[in-house]
């Protein structure tokens, strides 16, 4: 435990000298740890720091030492009266900086902050800060899930505020309604709280970019609610959960209200697509229909949305569609193109595991899926040994 304590306050203080921040400096940002920075810093002996604790140490070095995002330094100015006070805060000209991350820390010398946590990187602060404070993100990410704003870049960032620092928006609320005729040391108390409330939501803001950064570095297969999106399927009222990035990587799709989803319901076109596989279609309806290449696509036939091969064959005064299944069983059509309704192109599909064997692993291990009661063993009944393991 010494040992720890000691890499610790290394950790700690050498990030707070290396970003020029003064403990005073760094406790008003550290929400409900502001007066917990000393115990951290010379009593703390565990292997890594609470997550909010990381979460916000690390939000209030980059905050008060390098800003990315400044308004220049908020200045008070207090009138204060026999019956009544008013705060009133000048901002100077909003200046933002673009903020570009690469893959590897190494290779973002130029900026600041990350060179810092570079300069600690043989003091454990991966392990220490890096991943408690990306976990913490994680876990105010995975909370708005539920919130109507979620798909809404313009409110999200808001949203995650109220999140993190609801204690600081609550009292922005009540400091507006505030009466006059306060004694000076409340008056002087509370616009000490405000500023306080302010300079923790900018920095905040500051460090959402930074920290969804880290995120994408340090956790790459973690998937944020914000960053999915659902998708209807076909003749049904279900909808599935779909990644962005999966749909814009390998697809090259960025308008998602085109996508559907559809349940394969037949087996014409089996060992390419298998009955209860679920199929991914680009819509064409109510669009102009594109320049048709042969490949699979969703296309009307006897008033239900089938799946089926479709080869074109353009003459000089129609194209001919030749409506294959790839299931031998099955026999083709020609039809004009005009005779034909596209739905839409089928773009990607996901097995339905069925037709496939899979090894059952059978112990003496109990089934935790079961809801059978298991059988626990007597010498874990026992009170003495209970304790102990306790």
């Amino acid at each position: 435990m010494p040992i720890n304590n000691d890499y610790n306050r290394s950790l700690l203080l050498t990030l707070l000298k290396l970003s020029k921040v003064t403990k005073k400096q760094c406790s008003f940002l550290l929400n409900k740890h502001e007066n917990s920075l000393d115990s951290y810093i010379y009593r703390f002996g565990g292997l890594t720091f609470p997550p909010s604790f990381a979460y916000f140490f690390l939000s209030s070095i980059a905050e008060t030492s390098l800003p990315l995002y400044e308004d220049n330094k908020t200045q008070p100015d207090f009138n204060i009266g026999k019956s009544s006070y008013e705060l009133k805060i000048k901002k100077g000209s909003p200046r933002i900086q673009k903020f570009n991350y690469f893959k590897r820390i190494d290779h973002v010398e130029k900026k600041e902050f990350f060179k810092v946590l570079k300069k600690c990187e043989n003091l454990d602060i991966e392990k220490k800060l890096i991943l408690p404070s990306v976990e913490f993100h994680c876990l105010l990410l995975m909370k708005l899930s539920n919130s109507e704003f979620i798909h809404d870049e313009e409110n999200l960032l808001e949203e995650y505020i109220n999140q993190t620092v609801p204690e600081a928006q609550e009292y922005l609320e009540e400091y507006s309604n505030l009466e006059g005729g306060q004694d000076f040391s409340i008056a002087f108390k509370n616009a000490h709280k405000h500023i306080q409330a302010l300079s923790l939501i900018r920095s905040i803001k500051n460090f959402f970019p930074i920290v969804e950064n880290l995120r994408k570095e340090f956790m790459p297969n973690f998937v944020a609610p914000n960053e999915t999106f659902k998708l209807p399927v076909l003749n049904s009222k279900e909808k599935i959960l779909f990644s962005k990035s999966f749909v814009k990587r390998n697809l090259n799709i960025k308008k998602y209200n085109d996508l559907i989803l559809m349940n394969v319901g037949e087996n014409n076109m089996d060992g390419t697509i298998n009955k209860g596989d679920l199929a991914l279609i680009i819509k064409f309806e109510n669009k102009l229909k594109p320049k048709f290449n042969n490949g699979i696509f969703a296309i009307k036939l006897s008033g239900k949305i089938v799946i089926r091969r479709l080869h074109f064959s353009e003459f000089t005064k129609r194209t001919l569609v030749h409506i294959i299944s790839d299931n031998k069983n099955y026999v083709s059509e020609q039809v004009l193109l005009e005779d034909l309704e596209i739905f839409g192109e089928v773009v990607w599909k996901c097995n339905n595991f069925q037709n496939i064997q899979f090894l059952k692993h059978e112990g003496n291990e109990p089934d935790l899926f079961s809801n059978k009661d298991i059988e626990i063993p007597e010498f874990i009944k026992s009170k003495k040994i209970g304790k102990e393991i306790a």
